[in-house]
C-alpha cells in the first residue's frame, strides 16, 4: 500500500487558504475511512482557531478595560461623568433683557 499526503497553504493578510490532498492505493483504505479523518482534523483545527480567537478577543477586552481605568480618574466611573456631563447640559439659560 502506498499512501501519500500532500498540504499546500497560501497566505495573505486576513485571509489563508490550506489544500489536502491524499492518494492512497491496493483498496487497504476507503473513502469513509478517509472521510472521518478528514473531519476529525477539520474539528482539531476549527477548535484550535476558535480557541484562539476567544483567547485574545479576551486579552484585548480586557487590555481595553485597563487602558480605560488608566485615563479616568481613579473613583469616577463613565457613568458618573456622562451624568454630570448631562446635568451641567440641561440647566435652563436665563436671558435677562434691561428695560
Amino acid at each position: 500500500m502506498k499512501l501519500s499526503i500532500r498540504t499546500s497553504q497560501q497566505q495573505s493578510p486576513g485571509y489563508t487558504s490550506l489544500a489536502l490532498g491524499i492518494a492512497y492505493t491496493d483498496g487497504l483504505l476507503n473513502e469513509n475511512q478517509i472521510s472521518s479523518a478528514c473531519q476529525l482534523a477539520c474539528d482539531a483545527f476549527q477548535r484550535s482557531i476558535s480557541s484562539a480567537i476567544v483567547s485574545n478577543n479576551s486579552r484585548r477586552q480586557q487590555a481595553k478595560r485597563q487602558t480605560t481605568s488608566q485615563e479616568t480618574p481613579e473613583g469616577t466611573t463613565l457613568d458618573e461623568i456622562l451624568e454630570q456631563i448631562l446635568r451641567q447640559g440641561s440647566h435652563p439659560v436665563g436671558v435677562s433683557t434691561l428695560g
